[in-house]
């Protein structure tokens, strides 16, 4: 059976790399029909383009997009007749860049957004905490126990953000957004295996500009956007921007009736630029936030004990905070599910043109506090109620040298990456509902760890058209487990009844990640790739939920091949941009959140590392400008994922087996040819159409978008309960702003078809719980820009 299943897999592979490859012969012919007409345009944009020392690290295109002449207008109803980040055409890799514009047409304003606009990307709530899980192409980490670093890293302004707690918030006031698929690490920053999301955020300017924005919609929600940027002097320029948001309650109390979920957030950017002189730019930014939203409760879809039935409102939940929980936790006892977390930063970047080659500097430390109650049984039964508390540091520095050579045939990126953690986190549990748990508990660590990497990358001219790319990085990454203890405590006396003290533990990581690749342009307007890259994500701690010595030892790092060829083209005068890509990854010793046996003990959660699976997709995506004021775009993104070596221990039959036998023994399934359960296609495109003048001085802009994600297991072979649902979305809105003019007003609506869907899903103690997608909502913003 598992023969004919691989047979008819590798027949799949086939097919779809026959069908990738004939959209790239049909491009390429396309691309002769349309050379005549761009050859001459692309050849001297590529001529003024050229500089003879360049910073060819990912980040570029961002950077780029920052620099226009007129970066504050966010204008949702701007027409091109040409399309951003024409740069990225002539590189290797399927990125997904997002505009500024982008990110307000689609009402982004969490890191979570963003899932609905990149294909075979996943971001998720933990839990219905503030701790987004991210996944890539399928490659990615549910940290259940939120101490661990993400298999896609975040970054924000060049900084990597190695803990995934701190990657939830910031997103204001932002220039671009890329998405790079596989393993990355080799040009700047970290090595990581699934992937990367880059963050940049806009620059102070040598012009005064300043603007507010105003969005208010249904249940009581508002977001308001400031910035002002402004010369100091010459060569000093400063900015600040600010966001805040407020409302947004649409989960309720299924007995009370009451509200939750309403947000309120805070946060504040300044950043000062200098240039010394005319080779250095010098650039200091400061981050502050501060959350003290109403947490995302979730509903239940199903409850082990039986004691409420599944919620048929998604937008139901439950909580009864204990008086005397909340009194040795310090927090009222009238609080709902929340958060209060606080995170600030400070990054320094110095660039400096050296002549032979350019400079990079980047110094941050980044420091946040967590206070996060959440129920997770979503009852007013006290069975899952946990509060987790969390302090992390991270300092980090990278140093990076950019340039050209042999005759500005080689462009080479060389540097070092270090940082620095020290994290503390408490969780604490209220079980005294539970039968034999009689108890409030406290689970506490700490966790140190350091990392060291260095990486090269070569991109050599071998003909005008053909170039050979090779990268490699090395990390050594030693991280620790310390001062792991439980503390358990009498809920009427608040008397302490059982402490644990476990064992320090420590894992080092040592391992070289790297790529090689081929990139041949066609045609000035058509770049077809191939590479093959072998990413490395260090390994890690089951913290949060320690009961025995076994459960801190630590898990084995995750590794990734991954092979991939794609193609990038333009046609009909920059009207019509096609990308696509194929791939394929061999996924090792993948981290994953399962349960061990424990002799003497039972069984108990924590991660292990599945041996071996693989992943294989395609993604295309489409843009068109066909006549003025029309710009129409379509992504689709094709992932399927199969375990070859996953076995899994049968909780059920383990404790079936000792309740007979009053032995502990290992009872495993095989999940050997199981689907990994990652959503199969997603999907997302956008229309929109300015009208000519009216009034002879407005224009009217008619937007719509959708987007669609398939169904997702969250376990090997999960059914019922445990498998999200598929669902579509759709969005509308219309713009009014004069022309040429600074301000603007939209009216929008977003999941207009008012659809049911849930984003994820989470068992902590007894009941299997989901947390609900927006409802639909109605409302409009005001904007102006100086």
């Amino acid at each position: 059976m598992i023969t004919v299943r691989a047979e008819r897999q590798k027949r799949v592979m086939n097919h779809a790399f026959r069908g990738f490859l004939m959209v790239s012969v049909c491009t390429g012919c396309l691309s002769v029909a349309n050379a005549a007409v761009t050859e001459k345009e692309d050849k001297a944009s590529h001529k003024r383009g050229a500089v003879k020392h360049m910073a060819v690290h990912a980040s570029s295109a961002h950077r780029d997009a920052v620099a226009r002449q007129d970066p504050e207008v966010i204008s949702v109803t701007k027409a091109r007749r040409s399309f951003n980040f024409g740069a990225e055409q002539r590189k290797a890799g399927n990125t997904t860049n997002l505009t500024a514009e982008d990110l307000v047409i689609h009402h982004v304003t969490t890191v979570e957004d963003i899932q609905n606009l990149v294909p075979n990307l996943t971001i998720q709530t933990e839990g219905g905490s503030n701790v987004p899980d991210y996944y890539l192409r399928g490659i990615g980490m549910q940290d259940y126990t939120q101490n661990n670093m993400s298999s896609v890293m975040t970054y924000f302004d060049d900084v990597p953000y190695t803990i995934t707690a701190m990657s939830s918030g910031q997103m204001f006031d932002v220039a671009s957004v890329g998405v790079e698929p596989g393993p990355v690490g080799f040009e700047h920053g970290l090595a990581d295996t699934g992937g990367e999301v880059r963050i940049t955020t806009n620059d102070p300017t040598k012009t005064l500009h300043y603007g507010v924005s105003e969005d208010i919609a249904s249940y009581a929600r508002s977001k308001t956007n400031f910035y002002v940027s402004a010369p100091i002097t010459d060569r000093l320029q400063f900015r600040v921007a600010g966001q805040m948001l407020q409302g947004g309650a649409f989960r309720h109390n299924r007995d009370t009736g009451e509200s939750i979920g309403r947000a309120n957030e805070g946060a504040l950017r300044g950043k000062l630029a200098w240039q010394p002189d005319d080779k250095t730019n010098i650039k200091l930014t400061g981050n502050w936030s501060q959350d003290s939203s109403e947490a995302q409760a979730g509903f239940i879809l199903q409850d082990n004990n039986n004691i409420l039935p599944r919620d048929q409102n998604i937008y139901a939940t439950g909580w009864d905070l204990n008086p005397q929980y909340a009194k040795i936790l310090g927090i009222s006892r009238n609080s709902k599910p929340s958060y209060n977390d606080m995170q600030w930063s400070v990054n320094l970047n110095v660039d400096r043109d050296l002549g032979w080659a350019h400079l990079a500097l980047i110094s941050a430390f980044q420091q946040q506090q967590r206070h996060e109650y959440i129920d997770r049984d979503a009852e007013a039964y006290r069975s899952g109620d946990s509060y987790l508390t969390g302090s992390m540091n991270v300092f980090s520095q990278e140093a990076r040298l950019s340039g050209l050579a042999l005759h500005d045939r080689l462009q080479w990126v060389a540097g070092m990456y270090y940082n620095r953690v020290r994290a503390t986190g408490e969780n604490w549990y209220d079980y005294t509902d539970r039968p034999g748990k009689n108890y409030f508990q406290n689970s506490i660590h700490s966790q140190p760890q350091q990392d060291f990497a260095q990486f090269v990358n070569l991109n050599y001219r071998l003909t005008p058209k053909l170039h050979l790319i090779f990268g490699l990085e090395h990390q050594s990454d030693d991280r620790q487990f310390k001062n792991d203890s439980v503390f358990r405590y009498n809920p009427t006396t608040l008397a302490k009844t059982y402490t644990q003290v476990f064992a320090d533990h420590g894992i080092l990581t040592n391992q070289f990640s790297g790529k090689v690749g081929i990139n041949y342009q066609v045609q000035p307007n058509v770049l077809l790739y191939a590479d093959i890259r072998r990413g490395v994500k260090p390994g890690g701690f089951t913290a949060n939920t320690t009961l025995t010595e076994q459960q801190a030892a630590g898990f084995k790092p995750e590794w990734l091949m991954a092979y991939e060829v794609g193609f990038k083209s333009e046609f009909f005068n920059h009207r019509l941009r096609i990308n696509g890509a194929a791939f394929w990854d061999s996924y090792h010793d993948q981290q994953y959140f399962s349960y061990i046996l424990v002799p003497g003990w039972g069984t108990v959660g924590s991660y292990v590392n599945v041996p071996r699976s693989h992943i294989f997709g395609t993604e295309l995506s489409v843009s068109l400008h066909p006549v003025r004021g029309l710009t129409l775009s379509q992504n689709v993104g094709f992932q399927r994922g199969t375990y070859d070596d996953f076995q899994i221990l049968n909780v059920q039959a383990v404790s079936a087996h000792y309740k007979a036998t009053g032995q502990w023994a290992s009872i495993t399934d095989s999940y050997n040819g199981a689907d990994m359960g990652i959503p199969k296609l997603t999907l997302n495109g956008n229309i929109s159409y300015e009208t000519r003048p009216v009034f002879k001085n407005y224009t009217i802009t008619l937007q719509g978008d959708y987007s669609y994600r398939g169904a997702q297991d969250t376990v090997p072979r999960g059914t019922g309960t445990y498998l999200l649902p598929a669902y579509f979305l759709m969005n509308g809105s219309v713009t009014f702003k004069p022309v040429g003019g600074r301000w603007s007003v939209s009216a929008y609506a977003t999941n207009i078809l008012n659809r049911d869907y849930i984003v994820s899903r989470t068992l902590a103690t007894t009941v299997n719980m989901g947390i609900s997608g927006q409802p639909r909502f109605v409302g409009g913003r005001f904007s102006y820009n100086f």
